[in-house]
């Protein structure tokens, strides 16, 4: 019955995938901006969601219509993409823990910024935390601290909740 399906409406299935997957680049830029997670490792999550799905290809090769290198296309920008979206959507949505942390703001004349600690990964909380700085500027300036709330969500990734300044 599956091998049935699969010749049937295999390619057809490859196609649409494939396609969601360049709809989902864009959702993956927004995981990406609310996900304290590093560009580096996101790359590997999709290298190896990709690989994964190549992995598809010895099971399913006799039975669609397509070249290897279009199956690949599929692998990594429809399965890899699509899955990594799925992780970082179950992160998102499944919070195991919440915790804050409190950064100081330097200020030196017109320049502000926000001093991290030495084990922090500034790099890329700045990065995350860029969008919501540029809405608050005012409070900002104002500010001496900024807290910080994140949820630790079920794969192990911190996701910015809130911001507040004090």
């Amino acid at each position: 019955m599956f091998k049935k399906f699969i010749k049937k409406n295999g390619t057809s299935i490859a196609i649409v995938i494939t396609i969601c997957g360049f709809i989902g680049i864009p959702i993956l830029l927004w995981f990406a901006s609310v996900t304290v997670i590093g560009i580096g490792i996101l790359f590997i999550m999709l290298f190896i969601s990709g690989a994964l799905g190549l992995q598809q290809w010895k099971y399913v090769k006799n039975y669609i219509h397509i070249a290897y290198n279009q199956f690949a296309m599929y692998a990594f920008v429809g399965f890899g993409v699509s899955f990594v979206n799925f992780i970082l959507l179950l992160n998102y949505c499944i919070p195991i823990k919440t915790h804050s942390e409190t950064y100081s703001i330097s200020k030196k004349g017109f320049s502000v910024h926000i001093v991290f600690p030495a084990a922090v990964d500034y790099k890329t909380i700045r990065r995350n935390l860029n969008p919501y700085l540029d809405e608050h500027v005012d409070d900002l300036l104002s500010a001496n601290t900024i807290t910080v709330t994140f949820d630790t969500g079920l794969f192990g990734f911190d996701v910015i909740r809130d911001c507040s300044f004090n």
